[in-house]
């Protein structure tokens, strides 16, 4: 499928990302006011956070687009969208703390793709129906969480998890670089195959570069991303 792109700093950029940090920051006011008594808010927002992964396929399968090289979720912000739902719904649970640390860290770094979708957006499964919309609530969804973990829930970066979740995308990296040569076609999950179409001076070269250095920039980025919100 033809990747949709939103040029930046037109009329579409503005109006999608000031429509979705506008709710981002209403749902962190109402989120901070609720979740000083209960962990019900923290579910809700949670389950649909997960649950809006299933109705994608599902919704993908309705309209007649759903095809393995590109509907399937191994998107770094798919994984990260499910992260952000379950961070929250594990939150009010009895698990050891540092599970609930490792979800909050690979969602956290991980984040520099939705941070990215923002300020160069990329449709990689088209715009029909709801399919545009959910762009928006699945990448503010993450955005939103991390924000909600970091200012509301007490969580922050370990000391020395930027390396360590550089290190666990590797791996994981190479196992959907495998996936995308076993689909075969325009499978492009991780984007390990073709580098992104947008306008992003950051994306260089043709493959296999454009992985090198991507993961370059990823590793700068965790880096400082670990600066800015660790435990001061």
């Amino acid at each position: 499928m033809e990747p949709y792109v939103i040029p930046i700093f037109t009329d579409e950029w503005w109006r999608n990302n000031i429509v979705t940090f506008l709710i981002i920051g209403f749902l962190l006011f109402i989120g901070n006011k609720l979740s000083e008594k209960n962990n019900y808010f923290n579910f809700i927002i949670g389950s649909f956070l997960i649950l809006r992964l299933p109705w994608n396929q599902y919704y993908q399968y309705q309209i007649g687009q759903y095809n393995l090289e590109w509907s399937l979720p191994l998107q770094m912000c798919s994984f990260s969208s499910f992260f952000s739902g379950l961070i929250l719904v594990l939150h009010g649970l009895n698990i050891d703390k540092k599970y609930k640390n490792l979800l909050f860290e690979f969602l956290l770094y991980w984040s520099v793709g939705a941070f990215y979708s923002f300020i160069t957006p990329q449709y990689t499964t088209g715009i029909e129906g709801l399919i545009y919309y959910d762009y928006y609530v699945s990448h503010g969804g993450i955005l939103f969480s991390i924000l909600f973990c970091r200012l509301f829930l007490g969580y922050f970066p370990r000391k020395g998890s930027w390396k360590k979740i550089f290190i666990y995308s590797q791996f994981i990296l190479l196992i959907i670089h495998a996936i995308n040569y076993i689909i075969g076609g325009q499978a492009n999950y991780f984007y390990t195959m073709i580098p992104p179409a947008v306008d992003n001076p950051l994306v260089v070269g043709a493959y296999p570069t454009h992985i090198i250095l991507m993961n370059i920039f990823a590793g700068i980025h965790f880096y400082f991303i670990y600066l800015l919100t660790r435990k001061k």
